[in-house]
């Protein structure tokens, strides 16, 4: 019978190792499937330029299950599983191990992170190497020694006589010819168990992990008709975690995720070495211990695979590569409120690795070009000029070159001007549904003005609020060789009771489902709009 079993361990396989007479060791998945969330739209500019960062905490950000297949040789009667490989930003508190026809008899929080603190608390009474280097000749000398203490004030025995660590007044090193049991580089999850028959099975383990972000990116074509555009939109998957997934298969879900304190990794506690020498606790000079070697177990990666890290290593964390894929699309489905896309075929998803998938790629997508004013009753009433903003709207529905659900991000607006492509802004918009305008706003048009002047009237009303009756005038200039289409936006049309009371030209609910004023310019020409408003504040 297959069994469900929530644990929450990391490292150390039992705190008592009377209790684990067998252990069985899983040294890694045989397959892995990754799924990234997401609480926010994500910028990817920013999100790139944080990890460049050496303070960053992005080994502790974004959230992704992941579904590893393992095959494990479980004997029977009393066993220590111990799974090594999982992800560095591992949430220990919601893995499940699916597939284990055995009772669970202990779970197990105790963890020991791998550092040169650690090697020496774990090898108090052991035999390691001292190597001493002289500094003229650059000659290194090797004596055996045990350590005595720990790493607040390391004391070595040599030769029958006590030293402390560091206080030689020259450059030193300690060599471990093996890492102590229960330290590790990795994290490790372990269960005890108790199995009635021998045998091996294929499990399921799953656990949700920081470190793995996603975003998406977009670039518009204006094409030579001025009335469509190509919309290619791109997946970019960030890893900032130390664990690299090989030929996984991938998806990223679209929503905004809700989160709890709960789910972020457990920070081990780093044991770090002081130096403490005799008889005022000062060094003599020489130099700190930086590296600790150790030979007979090779570790991967060093200690920079170790996570979550030390403020002082999260350097480690930057992306150092940036990898595009080729044109295939993803694949979009529904997954209860959220949109869940598809890599078409699986990928590796590199630790400290960016990477940039297709996610879309449209054609003829039709847009409007409008240029957008608004008034504020909290102007001046003398006569303001403002620009307009240029608005690229496009509606997402099959007919209009669209009609389906686009992840929230950034928007590049590319336009071709006698055979060259021009760069002509940016934009952001959240998450649109199929059906729903998609308002891009890429900055100021520089030949289009608005001069608006107005009169402000306040009046008392009931339950001491104030009510204010807007009168004005808005003269736009347009200097192109072409007519526009403005749109005036009444600020206050969220306010209690907003009513339009009069105006020359009538009014309209946008797409963005609020009040707004369509004026046609000509061709270096003016158009002049007067209008009254009203609302409680």
């Amino acid at each position: 019978m297959r069994r469900s079993v929530l644990f929450a361990l990391l490292g150390l396989a039992v705190a008592n190792p009377a209790l684990a007479q067998v252990e069985t060791v899983s040294a890694g998945a045989e397959k892995t499937a990754v799924v990234i969330y997401r609480d926010r739209v994500v910028n990817t500019s920013r999100l790139l330029e944080e990890s460049q960062q050496s303070w960053n905490e992005l080994d502790r950000q974004g959230l992704a299950l992941i579904v590893e297949t393992r095959t494990i040789d479980l004997p029977a009667g009393e066993t220590v599983i111990r799974l090594k490989g999982v992800a560095t930003g591992i949430i220990p508190q919601t893995a499940t191990l699916d597939g284990l026809p055995a009772t669970v008899l202990e779970r197990n929080t105790d963890f020991d992170l791998l550092s040169p603190g650690a090697l020496l608390q774990k090898s108090v009474g052991e035999t390691v190497r001292l190597v001493r280097t002289n500094p003229e000749t650059g000659a290194e000398v090797q004596k055996t020694a045990i350590v005595r203490s720990g790493p607040n004030g390391a004391v070595l025995e040599i030769d029958g006589r006590l030293e402390a660590l560091q206080c030689s007044g020259g450059p030193e090193r300690i060599v471990f010819d093996r890492v102590p049991e229960g330290l590790s580089d990795q994290p490790i999850l372990s269960v005890r168990t108790r199995a009635p028959t021998a045998g091996r099975y294929t499990v399921t383990l799953a656990y949700l992990a920081t470190g793995l972000q996603w975003s998406a990116d977009y670039v518009a074509r204006i094409n030579p008709d001025g009335r469509t555009l190509n919309l290619d939109g791109w997946i970019t998957l960030a890893n900032f975690g130390g664990t690299s997934f090989a030929n996984a298969p991938v998806q990223v879900v679209a929503g905004n995720l809700n989160r709890d304190d709960d789910s972020v990794p457990v920070e081990p506690e780093v044991i770090r070495k002081t130096p403490g020498c005799w008889p005022m606790d000062t060094t003599t000079g020489g130099a700190d211990v930086d590296e600790v070697i150790v030979t007979g177990s090779r570790l991967r990666g060093g200690f920079a695979m170790a996570a979550p890290m030390a403020v002082d290593n999260l350097a480690d964390t930057s992306v150092d590569e940036v990898v595009v894929t080729g044109s295939r699309i993803v694949r979009m489905d529904t997954l209860g409120d959220y949109k869940i896309y598809t890599l078409p075929e699986p990928t590796d998803v590199r630790a400290r690795q960016t990477k940039q998938l297709r996610l879309i790629q449209r054609e003829g997508v039709a847009f409007e070009r409008i240029y957008q004013g608004r008034l504020s009753a909290w102007d001046d009433e003398e006569e303001q000029v403002q620009p307009l903003t240029l608005l690229v709207r496009m509606r997402n529905q099959t007919d209009r070159g669209l009609g389906l659900p686009l992840p929230g991000g950034g928007v590049s607006l590319i336009q071709t001007q006698a055979g060259q492509s021009l760069f002509t802004g940016q934009a952001r918009f959240e998450d649109r549904a199929v059906g729903l305008p998609v308002e891009l706003g890429f900055g100021e048009a520089m030949d289009l003005t608005l001069a608006n002047s107005m009169d402000r009237r306040d009046y008392s009303a009931r339950d001491g609020h104030t009510r204010y009756v807007i009168r004005g005038v808005s003269i736009l200039t347009n200097d192109k060789p072409e007519p526009v289409e403005v749109e005036i936006v009444p600020q206050q049309y969220s306010y209690d009771s907003f009513r339009i009371l009069s105006s020359n030209v009538r009014s309209v609910i946008g797409d963005g489902g609020y009040p707004v004023w369509r004026v046609r310019v000509p061709a270096r020409g003016e158009a002049r709009l007067t209008y009254a408003y009203e609302f409680v504040d």
